[in-house]
């Protein structure tokens, strides 16, 4: 009898022992939506979060990534995170601006200097402000995630503001299809993965997007020219929604903060590494890329004046104020 209460007494304390090493079952799972291909760089930022938070608790909260619109597409995601049909999500900031007017100052087309123009914004008082917004609309925004350098890619060259005459291209969201549609083009607006059909089919004959989208979508396997403006510098948003961010402890919305703190560092250092090595792996790829002049810049910017107005329109007088509070960032 004492043999048997001793053994049992040295398997307890050998698995004590080893308790850290043993899978623990994780005291809360997060389903984390993202909709970029997965070797993406957001959507390497979206596992980097997930890391971080799951070694940061020991195992008891893990949050499980599910990426290229497995969940949700991105029109949907609006939808979706503020009714709780998904925990946290990255989300394209462009297609929340039927709820939130004022996110429509990070979609102004040709309007920020460069990408640390648009990091000084955010990160200032009118990035307080539009996340205020967001929570009024059911999200909290844990980070702004840099997907980086938006531009066009299309069938024929465009090179010149005529260029754009007749020629069906995508938006995705309001302020850059009304742009399209001043620079001359017909917008078609349509969600990121429903590019790659569009153009091979001939339905649209181009796109705005991103580079490292371009790249990562295999659209230089369905188109040739790409045109480099600096014409937009695209911010997405990591959030959660606000009744499981309430739910949190003090302390785990502490970890959640600093974590999103790290990834959105990290992001913006890799977004801009990547921006730079998709232009050079799409030129790799056979596709030619023209580059803007500034003269032709400025014709393209006073094109595009309509999208600036609707902003105003839609956003106010607040809107109006953080224009410029933007400007004063520069």
């Amino acid at each position: 009898m004492k043999k048997s209460i001793l053994f049992s007494l040295v398997i307890l304390f050998f698995f004590w022992a080893l308790g850290p090493g043993i899978p623990q079952a994780a005291d809360m799972t997060l389903r984390y939506a993202g909709n970029l291909p997965i070797d993406h760089h957001v959507t390497r930022g979206q596992e980097l979060l997930a890391k971080a938070v799951e070694q940061k608790t020991g195992g008891k909260v893990k949050v499980h990534v599910f990426p290229a619109g497995q969940l949700f597409s991105d029109k949907d995601m609006m939808k979706a995170v503020p009714a709780g049909a998904v925990d946290m999500a990255e989300v394209t900031l462009s297609q929340w601006t039927g709820i939130v007017p004022n996110l429509l100052l990070l979609d102004l087309p040709l309007f920020f200097t460069d990408r640390r123009h648009v990091w000084r914004t955010v990160d200032g008082k009118a990035g307080e402000i539009l996340k205020q917004d967001l929570e009024k609309a059911g999200v909290k925004l844990l980070y702004w995630m840099d997907y980086g350098m938006a531009d066009f890619i299309s069938k024929k060259p465009i090179k010149t503001l005529e260029d754009f005459k007749g020629k069906r291209i995508r938006g995705y969201g309001e302020l850059i299809t009304e742009s399209i549609r001043g620079l001359g083009g017909a917008p078609t607006f349509l969600g990121a993965g429903e590019m790659y059909l569009a153009l091979q089919r001939g339905t649209i004959d181009g796109a705005a997007s991103g580079t490292t989208s371009f790249y990562e979508r295999k659209l230089y396997e369905v188109t040739r020219y790409v045109t480099h403006a600096d014409y937009a510098f695209v911010m997405f948003g990591v959030m959660m929604n606000l009744k499981k961010w309430n739910e949190l402890s003090p302390d785990l919305q502490r970890l959640f903060a600093d974590c999103s703190v790290e990834a959105e560092q990290w992001g913006r250092k890799e977004c801009e590494k990547m921006d730079k090595e998709s232009m050079e792996m799409l030129k790799q790829k056979g596709m030619e890329v023209f580059v803007i002049t500034d003269k032709e810049k400025e014709r393209w910017k006073k094109a595009s004046v309509p999208a600036l107005e609707r902003f105003l329109r839609r956003a106010g007088d607040r809107g109006k104020e953080l224009m410029e509070m933007a400007e004063k960032s520069r």
